[in-house]
């Protein structure tokens, strides 16, 4: 089977739209680009449910109320008589387990440090948090412990690296963990419950349990005056609070998913305190293997991608909404009942959207091309195509179908050519009456053409619609044929003239050209002149070689570029010349003047006219269509038509 009979399958735009699809999705997932995709799937798991926890866990928070309370300084370490203090509460109270977010790297008031390891000790089940020298991790990788001091460590139960490595926070720190050489506080503290954790190297996203989280939280101050026995079986961590929800004041604050609904920023502590209960319980999130999620891409994107080519774009639309909803909710609910979770909205808001992009242009080809009943033999012929008379099948209207054909081309440059020039007219052709109007363009690749629908041109002989085979389009060339003499009337002339110089103006005025401006190419719709065949349009402002396309005898001499405005005045004005005097255009050919008009004044103004828009200097030319047109505006008024002065 040639390529020419595979584009022609029924199944082809199906496989194109699968192919496509999957690709896509494919695409967004594994493309840097696409990593937001995979994040706003992961975040928007937590943005309408969350899982519960049971475990007993309480935040002491060195807040705003407390810093005020203690006159502690904002950024500045605490007084440890008060964490001495608040130990010793926790180990009346027989709390299991308390976790420091706090740094006690350097040594400060001796009896205060003897104060704070006693309680320490005392306790027995503390865990102090650790940091890394960020000089030499950024960009190495290298962790190098900055070490807590001495007197606080030998006592202490364990340590772990306080740290959390992205904004927003989505995974565990490190990643994967654990790490043979270090170990998280959060990893730290669970161990000493005596959770099995593992030695498996793992890769462990947050399961963050709700906005307002699952744990009790209280400033520093309330906690050392709460009731004897409040923290007994409750696990505490002690940390900062940032002191405003605001970015940027702090170094200890957060971003979390829910910082996309609230902008408020959370302290480290709390982060941590997640990674605690995620390890504790064993439900932190992971992704399927890597050829699973390919695998379910390729198969939605084959069933999406293929499936709605086949439905009619009310219901495609439907199958698209559904499959976002179930897409959603499965993507959520997953994540919910299992400790999986993918990224969804690569399915929900790429495959799906697109698919149903694909189909919908799929079935607009259709519809645009069986919208229309078109006849079996076209009534007008081209170098490079043919136009047939076509009839709207619900409005009955007709309308002229124009196919130009790939293997009219020696090679494919000129086919596209064509092909832009008629896609950059069709946005305009609508915004003026001196434009012939088109209203679609497509492709019909598996036919080798490329076609666009445009109005229709009035009929050289009424009573065609009774036998449309007999319809001839009245254009410019046709009516001067028709007149006396081959020639139309200086003032009929005129207001031809008129109308397409208004056209072209506005054509210019959006830094277009026509290109191929001839009798043949203007049409008459209602008795309007309008130009047409618009395959050639270009823009004026377009640089590089000009190519050299247009019809010889109403384009300007060599060395002349063509492609220019000043080519499209050239090609008007002897247009002019042509349907006033009936002679052939031609180079030169402007000063043979029938010798019957000599003296019609109207005339000779007009003369006067195109004399100067074919003037072979470009500096005595008109210099743009505005000031051709207003001499055409002057000629129409009376003293317009009066006897002209003589020419110098």
């Amino acid at each position: 089977m040639n390529v020419s009979s595979l584009t022609k399958h029924r199944f082809f735009p199906a496989a194109v739209g699968a192919v496509v699809t999957a690709f896509w999705g494919l695409a967004l997932w594994a493309m840097p680009s696409g990593e937001s995709w995979a994040n706003t799937s992961y975040d928007y798991l937590f943005r309408f449910s969350a899982r519960a926890v049971t475990n007993k866990v309480v935040l002491v928070l060195m807040d705003n109320a407390a810093r005020a309370e203690y006159r502690q300084a904002a950024g500045q370490p605490w007084d440890r008589r008060l964490h001495a203090q608040l130990l010793n509460k926790l180990t009346e109270d027989k709390c299991p387990l308390v976790v420091f977010d706090v740094f006690f790297e350097e040594p400060g008031e001796a009896e205060t440090d003897r104060a704070l390891a006693a309680a320490i000790q005392h306790h027995g089940r503390v865990v102090l948090g650790a940091q890394i020298d960020e000089s030499m991790y950024h960009g190495s990788g290298i962790v190098k412990v900055q070490p807590i001091y001495k007197p606080f460590l030998e006592p202490a139960a364990g340590w772990g690296i306080a740290r959390l490595d992205e904004q927003p926070v989505r995974r565990h720190w490190p990643f994967p963990a654990p790490q043979p050489s270090y170990q998280s506080l959060a990893w730290a503290a669970a161990s000493r419950t005596g959770t099995p954790l593992g030695d498996e190297p793992t890769k462990q996203w947050l399961r963050y349990y709700g906005q307002r989280l699952e744990w009790a939280a209280m400033s520093y101050h309330f906690a050392l005056s709460n009731t004897p026995g409040y923290f007994r079986d409750k696990l505490v961590f002690v940390g900062n609070k940032p002191a405003t929800p605001a970015p940027g004041d702090e170094p200890d604050e957060f971003r979390t998913p829910y910082t996309r609904w609230t902008g408020e920023y959370v302290g480290g502590v709390e982060i941590l305190a997640t990674e605690f209960l995620n390890l504790l319980n064993g439900d932190w999130l992971r992704r399927p293997a890597w050829w699973l999620e390919c695998l379910t891409l390729l198969l939605t994107g084959v069933l999406l991608g293929g499936g709605l080519t086949s439905a009619r774009p009310l219901a495609a639309g439907l199958l698209v909404l559904g499959v976002m909803s179930v897409g959603t909710v499965a993507g959520l609910s997953w994540s919910y009942f299992t400790n999986y979770w993918f990224p969804w909205l690569v399915i929900v808001g790429g495959q799906a959207p697109l698919a149903l992009v694909w189909a919908l242009g799929c079935r607009w080809r259709e519809a645009t091309a069986s919208r229309y009943q078109v006849a079996a033999e076209p009534f007008g012929k081209g170098a490079y195509g043919d136009v047939f008379l076509a009839r709207d099948k619900k409005s009955r209207e007709w309308v002229a179908l124009k196919k130009v054909y790939r293997a009219k081309f020696d090679d494919g440059a000129p086919y596209e050519r064509e092909f832009k020039g008629v896609a950059r007219y069709l946005p305009v052709s609508s915004q003026h009456p001196g434009l012939l109007r088109v209203y679609a363009l497509d492709r019909d690749e598996r036919e080798g053409h490329f076609y666009y629908i445009m109005e229709l041109g009035d009929a050289q002989s009424p009573g065609w619609e009774t036998n449309p085979a007999t319809f001839k389009p009245r254009d410019l060339a046709s009516a001067r044929d028709r007149a006396e003499g081959n020639r139309l009337p200086a003032l009929e002339c005129v207001r031809i003239g008129v109308a397409l110089a208004e056209a072209l103006h506005f054509l210019h005025q959006r830094d277009l050209i026509h290109r191929d401006i001839k009798p043949t190419n203007i049409l008459f719709v209602r008795g309007q002149p309008k130009l047409a065949d618009v395959g050639l349009v270009a823009e004026a402002t377009a640089t590089g070689p000009v190519t050299q396309v247009g019809t010889p005898p109403y384009m300007p001499p060599w060395p002349e570029p063509h492609g220019t405005r000043q080519a499209d005045i050239y090609s008007l004005g002897m247009v002019l010349y042509e349907i006033s005097t009936g002679q052939a255009p031609g180079a030169g050919a402007v000063t043979s003047i029938p010798t019957c008009l000599v003296g019609d004044s109207p005339f000779m103004r007009l003369n006067d006219i195109f004399c100067k828009a074919c003037d072979p200097d470009l500096e005595q030319r008109y210099h743009s269509v505005a000031e051709l047109l207003a001499d055409l505006r002057a000629l129409q008024s009376p003293r317009g038509q009066e006897a002209p002065t003589e020419r110098t």
